[in-house]
């Protein structure tokens, strides 16, 4: 016992000395952004949009859910025109949020009883972005698998398209089956699963596929079957998660979003690209958690192809309030390798700026092996970090 025992007390004082190295680096090279009464000021976030405006590829990773990332986002593309934007979320729902825009009747009725469906676009400040975007005429390209509260929204599509009746009749009861599971869901998303899976998303469930299997057996319109493949692509995604199988999960989800990606890659090269993910996706090299090659690992390749330098942004709170779907917010808790850059957060109106690349260097010089994977993957992975010292919690709308 005392041999574990000071095992585990050289680890700590080990971790400790890191942090300490790490933060007394990172105090030689941060800049104060000033934002109080939703404004910016100050030479740090003028220098840092000088910089973003020379890069075509820019790389927005975030906590989900906090107005003061879009505060930010929002800031950046009313100083600077994009022609792409790119988002965490699927392609086909950002589509129906588009028709519904443009005043179409029926995706409008749609989207009224389905507001709290669309991922991460089901909140307020995310869905206003998305909307200057359409109303500037500019690409909106959705990578990621359909959403697991998001195939309510698509089978009330289905259920008016469809010329099969046999299909319509299985659309709704697949629709009747999802809105049952999510509302039970919504009530509390950290509930203990039943046995039955009745409280859990239906995208979550094996039986979903067995279910959309025998509507794929049946003569569809071409866009149905496309609709049923994603829905059933996310479904593996999902179920493979919730059978603990995460990182196969995590693995098929990130390639599927590649694939999406290149199948994009005529509409971004050679133009102004905005890409919004997790801060866990979008880094030059590694995923913060899964240490695996990931999205925004693609895109610094794609732009190195094409003689460009892509720019990556990881933007983190230190505390505050995040939305949700199952109550008014919930705690938007900070990252634990974050520790050595929090403890030099001072007033809420002063969001630090750091350059990493610069503190990366300095690091290598004392020769100090990072120990965390997520603060190397940081280091490694982007170019500035901004630690937000409080956030607020965006709207779900309703």
């Amino acid at each position: 016992m005392k041999i574990v025992y000071f095992l585990t007390v050289l680890l700590f004082s080990s971790i400790q000395a890191q942090d300490s190295l790490v933060t007394k680096i990172a105090s030689e090279h941060y800049q104060v952004i000033n934002f109080e009464n939703k404004k910016f000021s100050g030479d740090a976030i003028v220098n840092l949009t000088k910089n973003i405006a020379q890069h075509k590829y820019v790389l927005i990773g975030e906590d989900h859910l906090n107005n003061e990332v879009l505060d930010f986002t929002e800031y950046i593309t009313k100083n600077i025109s994009f022609d792409n934007y790119i988002i965490e979320t699927d392609q086909l729902t950002i589509n129906m949020l588009k028709k519904a825009y443009q005043k179409s009747k029926e995706y409008q009725s749609i989207i009224s009883q389905s507001n709290d469906k669309f991922s991460l676009i089901s909140f307020n400040r995310d869905r206003d972005l998305l909307y200057t975007f359409f109303e500037n005429n500019k690409n909106i390209i959705g990578l990621d698998n359909v959403y697991f509260n998001s195939d309510s929204p698509l089978f009330q599509e289905l259920i008016k398209k469809t010329a099969n009746k046999e299909a319509k009749a299985k659309y709704e009861i697949m629709l009747k089956e999802s809105d049952s599971r999510w509302n039970k869901f919504k009530t509390d998303t950290n509930q203990k699963p039943l046995a039955d899976g009745s409280n859990e998303p239906y995208l979550f469930s094996s039986t979903f596929n067995k279910n959309l299997a025998e509507i794929q057996k049946l003569k569809l319109s071409p866009y149905e079957y496309d609709v049923l493949n994603a829905l059933s692509k996310s479904n593996t995604i999902y179920s493979l998660g919730n059978e603990g199988k995460g990182l196969e999960s995590h693995s098929l989800r990130i390639s599927s979003m590649k694939e999406k990606l290149l199948e994009n890659l005529d509409k971004m090269k050679g133009k102004r690209n905005l890409i919004k993910f997790g801060a866990n996706h979008v880094g030059k090299d590694k995923s913060l958690f899964q240490n695996s090659f990931d999205i925004g690992n693609l895109i610094y390749n794609l732009a190195d192809a094409e003689q460009e330098k892509s720019l990556h942004i990881a933007i983190i709170q230190k505390s505050g309030r995040a939305g949700s779907f199952s109550s008014e917010s919930i705690d938007a808790e900070n990252v634990a390798f974050l520790k050595p850059f929090y403890q030099l957060t001072g007033k809420e109106n002063e969001w630090l700026l750091f350059d990493l690349t610069k503190i990366n260097e300095d690091i290598k010089k004392q020769k100090t092996v990072i120990k965390s994977i997520g603060l190397k993957n940081l280091l490694s992975g982007y170019d500035y970090l901004i630690i937000i010292p409080k956030v607020t919690a965006q709207k779900l709308i309703n």
